[in-house]
């Protein structure tokens, strides 16, 4: 079987792992020149040469470099390196139909209102329906905060946002002020002359616009932009002042049969034109940003919330009674402070996370009688967040493979030259320091020395490229293994 029309997928863990894998598209679609309505996978293991559930995703229709592939394994793989160094499965790229949607997959549903805006956007899948909201007064009186913020997630046909209210079957009941996952404010950094270090961007009041969404038997997926906002900050290039106007987007995702959402955040910033019209740059840019969460739930009067302090990337709260709702946060950022209460209301909750380009979080949403809340949580960040399955074309894999296996011997050169340089110098160093005429100098003695020291240099760096040679025949040998045990598969 060819290479070039394979996908490497590596596991990180341990153990054997399922599930769904991301990958950028525009590296696949120029190595394999097929067109997305074309694109088909097949799972190299599976004898019964059924397509994979995969599909292509346009995130920001500004910005090719954002298409997303994504795609759900048929079956769990192997383990294989930490640092994604050993593939663990492959997966044949080939053309074909695409898979038509069926019954029970994610879907969504965009709604209007009279004037043609859209005001939101209902995700669904099995175990979950998420009423996202687009608009800050969804009801159209004075409450108007609500905008970029879910304001119903049923986890199993059930409010998880005033659990307790659903759980006695009242829904006119329920507390009007409950949402969640809302980013209510960003924190984006000053020039140094200004008073205060973060410029300050409240969004809970500006409605969203609806970018793109995509919908297929992976996952349903929305992209969404805030109100555009002025901010100055300092070129990187140049160090001059530039004037750029940003906007916040978030990329939020249900996956089929989830309890979670997966959300990525970045704001993109364009150049403001100058007094006469014209643009120093047309250039988008990516700027650095830190988000505020804020949420509305029930989780009792008493909730319980575990934050590891190990592990600030993540946090864990719920209810100890029945019905035993929570949720879960975990990011690729830490969370630099929590704040429960929130204005001193039992019912609200905020966090703050630390900077950064961008930001991809998990919001999950459970029930747990036995108040695992927090295993649930840690889990999740781990495999969704932290060491994700990811997929690479496979000669791409190839040459890192080969590089990582060549590392090690390129070391030992390398110190061998720079030992030897340094043994000379010092030898140049000690006999230039001696006193003219003062000391008779045995270079016999010194001629032999320096052999000893030669002999010893030479032993020291066979030993290591003998160690070097072993760690890298395992490598090869797990490597190896494990695509003969998947190709034996094949032609069983």
């Amino acid at each position: 079987m060819p290479s070039s029309n394979l996908l490497a997928v590596f596991n990180p863990s341990n153990y054997w792992r399922g599930g769904h894998v991301t990958v950028p598209w525009q590296p696949i679609y120029q190595h394999f020149q097929i067109p997305p309505e074309e694109l088909i996978l097949k799972y190299v293991s599976d004898s019964s040469d059924t397509p994979l559930l995969a599909q292509i995703d346009r995130v920001d229709p500004e910005d090719p470099s954002r298409d997303t592939l994504v795609f759900s394994l048929a079956e769990a793989i192997p383990s294989g390196a930490e640092d994604y160094s050993i593939p663990s499965a492959f997966v044949k790229v080939d053309r074909g139909n695409l898979i038509p949607q069926e019954l029970g997959e994610p879907s969504l549903e965009v709604v209007y209102g009279l004037d043609g805006q859209e005001r939101g956007v209902r995700l669904v899948n099995s175990r979950l329906i998420v009423w996202f909201n687009l608009v800050p007064a969804p009801e159209n009186d004075e409450r108007n905060w609500f905008a970029g913020s879910a304001t119903s997630v049923q986890l199993d046909h059930q409010e998880i946002l005033d659990q307790f209210q659903a759980a006695m079957g009242h829904w006119i009941n329920q507390d009007p002020e409950k949402q969640c996952i809302q980013v209510d404010q960003l924190q984006l950094r000053q020039l140094s002359s200004s008073i205060s270090s973060y410029y300050q961007v409240s969004l809970y009041d500006h409605s969203s616009r609806l970018v793109s969404y995509s919908c297929g038997p992976v996952r349903a997926s929305i992209t969404i932009a805030s109100e555009p906002f002025d901010y100055s900050d300092l070129d990187p290039n140049t160090g001059n002042k530039r004037h750029l106007v940003c906007k916040l987007y978030r990329v939020l995702s249900l996956y089929a049969d989830a309890d979670y959402l997966i959300e990525e955040l970045f704001v993109k910033g364009k150049p403001k034109p100058n007094q006469g019209g014209t643009y120093a740059s047309t250039e988008a840019v990516n700027v650095d940003f830190a988000a505020r969460y804020y949420a509305y739930m029930d989780m009792s009067q008493q909730p319980y919330i575990y934050q590891n302090s190990n592990q600030p990337n993540w946090f864990a709260m719920g209810s100890s009674w029945d019905p035993y709702g929570g949720y879960g946060f975990a990011a690729d950022v830490h969370v630099n402070s929590f704040t429960y209460p929130h204005e001193m209301n039992h019912k609200r909750f905020s966090w703050q996370l630390s900077p950064g380009k961008s930001v991809k979080c998990l919001h999950l949403f459970t029930r747990s009688p036995y108040k695992d809340f927090d295993s649930q949580t840690g889990k999740h960040w781990y495999e969704f967040i932290y060491k994700p399955l990811k997929a690479e074309v496979y000669q791409k894999a190839q040459r890192q493979f080969s590089e990582s296996y060549n590392k090690p011997a390129d070391i030992w050169i390398e110190y061998q030259k720079q030992l030897s340089k340094s043994h000379n110098k010092l030898v140049s160093t000690w006999i230039d320091s001696l006193p003219t005429g003062m000391i008779q100098i045995d270079f016999s003695e010194i001629f032999q020395k320096n052999l000893n020291f030669q002999r010893e240099l030479v032993n020291t760096i066979f030993k290591a490229q003998e160690v070097a040679s072993k760690l890298g025949t395992e490598s090869q040998n797990q490597f190896w293994d494990n695509y003969f045990q998947l190709m034996q598969r094949l032609v069983k």
